[in-house]
């Protein structure tokens, strides 16, 4: 069996608490808790949690953005947690993000062909011809025509920045696309557009996912393999089909009962799946 191109082991984030005035200096608080995971080359893995379960600070450790307390993340071979605050140019090249809000991601002043062609001109230090046709290629494979090149963010709709936003992460061609929240911000009708979208881009990029959302329905249409956090820790891992059809941990059942649409639970277990909850240690 080949190597994961990213394999997360025992991961813990901490963040530092104490006041202003000084109270509590010295504690800190683990954002997350020991957790592992592997994505293989091309395989869509996705995080899924309610917010504060720590699902996001896993992104911004893997893209190092925030330090490591303990465990490692190794991509493809290379410790990303011994970077430092030096990431290297070629590490940025391989692993890009999409953020939730597309508003504060892209720079209103600049024009999306702008936006692009500086990432192209950083990582490949490509020509203004050159620039000019990979800007249009990009924006032709997130469906938007040449004609955007001069557009402003501001005069775009929503689905369309984000739109944008997955063209300049392509630009660098990554290996692996962290998608943290991507949707969230759309309308559901937008919504399904960007996901069919980002389902197409991985099958002819060959590209893997890590997909971070707060919601079941959205990764089962983008992801082969689901993992489940609560409180810092995963809870549950399986493919997306089984979680659905057979959820093992009540956290994951009450996730699902929470799914606007049929769900795979009726009353009596989400009452259950919420008792199980209370229950469960912290």
């Amino acid at each position: 069996m080949s190597a994961p191109l990213l394999a997360v082991s025992d991961l813990v984030v901490s963040y530092p608490l104490g006041s202003a005035l000084g109270f509590g200096r010295g504690r800190t608080f683990d954002a997350v808790k020991g957790v592992s995971f592997t994505i293989e080359p091309g395989q869509g893995f996705a995080l899924v949690g309610e917010s504060g379960s720590g699902k996001s600070t896993i992104g911004r450790a893997i893209l190092g953005l925030v330090p490591v307390a303990s465990g490692s993340i190794v991509f493809d071979g290379a410790d990303v947690a011994a970077f430092g605050k030096r990431v290297p140019l070629a590490y940025r090249r391989q692993v890009q993000v999409v953020f939730q809000d597309p508003r504060s991601s892209l720079n209103p002043r600049r024009t999306v062909g702008e936006q692009i062609g500086q990432v192209l001109q950083r990582h490949f230090s490509t020509g203004r011809t050159e620039t000019e046709r990979r800007v249009c290629d990009l924006l032709g494979k997130v469906g938007l025509g040449a004609y955007f090149v001069d557009r402003f963010p501001g005069e775009l709709s929503g689905g369309q920045r984000q739109r944008v936003a997955i063209a300049r992460a392509l630009a660098t061609e990554p290996r692996l696309l962290i998608c943290d929240e991507p949707v969230s911000a759309l309308d559901v009708s937008t919504q399904s557009q960007v996901l069919n979208l980002l389902a197409s881009l991985r099958i002819e990029l060959g590209l893997a996912y890590l997909f971070i959302s707060h919601d079941l329905a959205v990764v089962r249409q983008v992801a082969d393999v689901v993992a489940v956090m609560q409180r810092g820790r995963i809870v549950e891992v399986g493919t997306s089909d089984t979680l659905y059809e057979a959820p093992a941990d009540p956290y994951t059942r009450l996730l699902l009962s929470s799914v606007p649409q049929p769900s795979p639970l009726g009353r009596e277990e989400r009452r259950a799946a919420r008792r199980a909850l209370r229950a469960a240690p912290a």
